[in-house]
């Protein structure tokens, strides 16, 4: 039978009830496709043409594929039987109904076109997909042709945010309005998954109108429900819809209160007159001290992006901040930042902050409790396959007010708790270049860096123990690194790799301080070759249990000693910790500042373990050996400490200052079950006793998780007798550091838990910090609530003692996409 001939009323008289007037398609499970013709022939191009009675296959599909008004019009329709009423002037689809046309997805188990109205109605769990993810639910919906406009009952939309918007009925119009009749909205995930269980807090309104256009949710008449029970109402209000990153409105208030503040209450407003301009409003009502401003502005053009935040106050009550450099009328702070493209590989930028006094963002809770400066950055970088340049310049402002020490013999002021702000380096630039040489050269990899220093400070940075951090004065260097490496790999696997390297250096020195003699003033070279050779010798062992790798290392580093050790400023190679990272590094200063001389033979042993169940174990141990030279992390004039000359103490206990170094060693540990270990100690070369450790212990089990930290650091015998017997000591320094950090994590309950953490100062046996909340999460909403404990160590003339500095309460809050805020308090300030 052909198309036309199965479509057509045979009998012409329209009758809907008998056989003469309907004609059924059946089309078994395995052919529903093959039904596609004649269901896109009915449900779509009948309307179109006006058709009585039957068309031929071969013209519908003409048609249908057939450009109209310049687009195509194309339609997928699949279902169980469709049933074609000519009385009526519909086509429905019946059983397992879908309809893709233009982005959209329909399906139900029942699906009219009414060819009058040009409407569709879909009955039995009807469900639209709309183009941008959209799901909506409703027992009927009724909807244009073009899936644009409709009515729907029983509906529930779930967005592709995770959220979801229900209603008994409601009504879209213009293809981009839906008004919800006795509307909810939710945040719960859960709800989508899991139509019958209730959310945590939804927002029930006598009406919620959703303008997918303007990206706006309207409620009107709206009520803020926890658990079913209502806890505010507003008559009315808009939010931005979930899929809004950025638009006009009200954001999130934030609350605070401490006793230097007073209560306060933030109402940010953000306004985006533009796409790429906006401005945040954030005023700040403070009971104790007035109202703080708070404004900015960002702009994002074609290239970058650039912003001004201003905030600033009249204090009322200056008086709280007695004592510190809070106390006077007008406080603020500016903060800048911004970046450009120059091109692909290009781009410069800033971060700037300028303040009117050091604890003003501490005072008023605009940066976290432990930051201790500011930094302010002009840069520019550029970044190749295989080089990388970055200039930059850099401020530094402290948060910290200047305070006064006294001598125990005399009570006068030492100098280094003084002029904080003046010991901070302007720097002006820095400059980075980085480069690996794209063709092998001898068969190696060619590699170079480059680094030019410029800096001035206005006041020797010098602590308690007469260590010098920076000098007073101005201080240029320019250095230049290059490194040639090949790996050999012999026919039973032995790996040999011979480097060499090239190091160029040339500094001035300007000091300003005639107490610190140690410091040469000109302009000096330094030049530094080096040629070494590396070995390792790796070899497996297959077990039932598990893989075992076997890897002894040697290497050998020959190069002459360094010169103007201790003569030179010293500022981006202070940070020095020798342990198993950093053993075969040919230089181990972290710097330019400082450059290893001498002949050194590096020692170990690596051991893996990978086990059949998953999981790995890394051992490395080993030790390093000075051959010839001077070693360059020994002080040859630590001695002169004693004779009031402060001294760079760079390298000097680090366990590399002796001809054989301590003994370093390191392991990791992953379960791959969860739970990881890693720890790394160095011990003594002579006694074996422990000098640094390092551990530390992550791991869940069940609803249990948490992590532990340990560190210990012992004070070398020879450096805590000559300080202890100083004048600039205030109290007696600690023979060791040791400290443990824990923090945990129980889950009580499905959204319940517990947390806490505590940091324990071993040595000096007290409670640096503790921590003790209560947490709630679900998909929807989260809150916490905290109290936490600071205690100080308070060095006097007289006694050690301690300080609880301060004692805090935090409240977080959240709920997705409507907002957060927070709550501190702190009961002691």
């Amino acid at each position: 039978m052909r198309a036309d001939e199965r479509t057509r009323d045979p009998g012409g008289s329209g009758a809907p009830a008998s056989a003469r007037a309907q004609t059924r398609l059946h089309a078994p499970s395995w052919g529903r496709a093959a039904a596609l013709g004649a269901v896109v022939l009915t449900a779509l191009t009948l309307a179109d043409a006006g058709l009585a009675g039957g068309v031929a296959a071969q013209d519908i599909m003409k048609r249908l594929t057939q450009p109209k008004n310049g687009a195509a019009a194309k339609m997928f329709l699949e279902s169980d039987q469709v049933v074609y009423d000519n009385k009526r002037n519909t086509v429905t689809a019946v059983g397992k109904v879908e309809i893709r046309y233009n982005g959209y997805t329909l399906t139900a188990a029942r699906v009219t076109f009414h060819r009058v109205t040009k409407r569709v109605v879909a009955e039995g769990s009807a469900r639209l997909v709309e183009p941008q993810g959209n799901v909506i639910n409703g027992e009927t919906i009724d909807v244009t042709e073009n899936f644009r406009d409709g009515f729907v009952t029983s509906l529930a939309i779930d967005t592709t945010e995770r959220s979801r918007f229900s209603a008994g009925k409601a009504d879209r119009r213009d293809g981009n309005v839906t008004v919800f009749e006795n509307g909810v909205y939710s945040a719960c995930q859960t709800c989508v998954n899991e139509p019958t269980k209730p959310p945590f807090w939804q927002i029930r309104a006598a009406k919620i109108i959703h303008n997918q256009q303007e990206k706006t949710v309207y409620y009107e008449d709206a009520k803020l429900e926890f658990l079913g029970t209502p806890i505010a109402y507003v008559p009315y209000f808009s939010l931005p819809d979930p899929t809004v990153a950025r638009k006009t409105g009200f954001l999130a208030p934030g609350f605070l209160a401490s006793s230097t503040l007073g209560f306060g209450m933030q109402a940010p407003y953000f306004w985006a007159p533009t796409h790429d301009w906006d401005v945040t409003l954030a005023p700040t009502l403070l009971s104790r001290q007035g109202v703080l401003g708070d404004v900015e502005v960002r702009n994002r053009l074609e290239t970058g992006k650039w912003s001004v935040r201003l905030v600033g106050i009249n204090q009322n009550d200056p008086g709280a901040f007695s004592g510190t450099s809070g106390d006077r009328v007008s406080r603020g702070a500016v903060f800048t930042k911004g970046e450009f493209n120059i091109n692909e590989q290009w781009k410069w930028g800033w971060d700037a902050v300028l303040l009117s006094d050091r604890k003003f963002l501490l005072d008023y809770k605009l940066v976290p409790s432990d930051r201790q400066e500011a930094t302010s950055t002009i840069y520019m970088t550029g970044k190749g396959e295989r080089n990388y340049f970055d200039a930059r310049i850099y401020q530094f402002q402290v948060f910290e007010d200047d305070y006064y020490v006294f001598r125990k013999d005399n009570g006068k002021p030492l100098p280094y708790g003084r002029f904080l702000e003046q010991k901070q380096p302007l720097v002006a630039p820095v400059i980075d270049y980085d480069f690996v040489y794209p063709d092998p050269v001898m068969g190696g990899e060619l590699a170079g860096r480059f680094n030019f220093t410029s800096l001035s400070r206005l006041k020797t940075d010098i602590d308690q123990m007469r260590q010098v951090y920076g000098a007073s004065g101005n201080y240029t260097r320019m250095s230049a690194d290059v490194t040639w490496r090949r790996q050999y790999i012999d026919s039973i696997g032995q790996i040999f790799t011979p480097f060499l390297g090239l190091r160029a250096d040339v500094f001035s020195s300007q000091s300003t301080n005639p107490h610190i003699g140690w410091v040469d003033t000109g302009t000096y070279a330094r030049i530094m070759p080096t040629v070494g050779i590396e070995y390792r010798y790796p070899f497996i062992a297959n077990t039932t249990f598990g893989n075992h790798i076997f890897e002894p290392i040697a290497q050998l580093v020959a190069r002459p000693n360094e010169q103007y050790v201790g003569r030179l400023p010293n500022e981006d190679a202070q940070s020095f910790v020798f342990d198993t990272s950093n053993l075969f590094d040919p230089d181990k200063f972290s710097g330019f500042d400082r450059a290893e001389g001498a002949t050194r033979a590096n020692m170990g042993f690596r051991y893996t373990f990978l086990p059949t169940g998953g999981g790995s174990v890394t051992l490395l141990a080993g030790q390093s050996y000075l051959l010839a030279g001077t070693n360059s992390f020994a002080d040859p004039q630590i001695a002169r400490i004693m004779a009031m000359d402060p001294r760079p103490l760079t390298g000097y206990g680090s366990g590399l200052d002796t001809d054989r170094s301590d003994y370093v060693t390191s392991i990791a540990i992953d379960t791959g079950r969860g739970f990881r270990f890693g720890s790394s100690a160095r011990f003594d070369n002579r006694s074996l006793a422990l000098n640094r450790a390092e551990v530390q212990a992550t791991g869940t089990s069940g609803p249990l998780s948490g992590s532990l930290t340990y560190a210990y650091l012992r004070t070398p015998q020879y450096f805590y007798n000559l300080l202890n017997n100083t004048p600039y000591q205030i109290g007696k320094l600690d023979p060791a550091r040791e400290e443990v950090q824990s923090a945990l994590n129980l889950r009580m309950a499905q959204n319940w838990r517990l947390f806490g953490g505590i940091r324990y100062d071993v040595e000096n046996s007290f409670v640096v910090n503790n921590t003790l909340g209560l947490g709630f999460d679900n998909d929807s909403f989260s809150a916490s609530l905290a109290y936490t404990e600071d205690t100080d160590r308070a060095l006097t003339k007289s006694k050690d003692s301690r300080i609880l500095s301060d004692r805090v309460l935090y409240f977080r809050f959240g709920l997705r996409t409507i907002g957060d805020g927070a709550v501190s308090n702190s009961l002691m300030r």
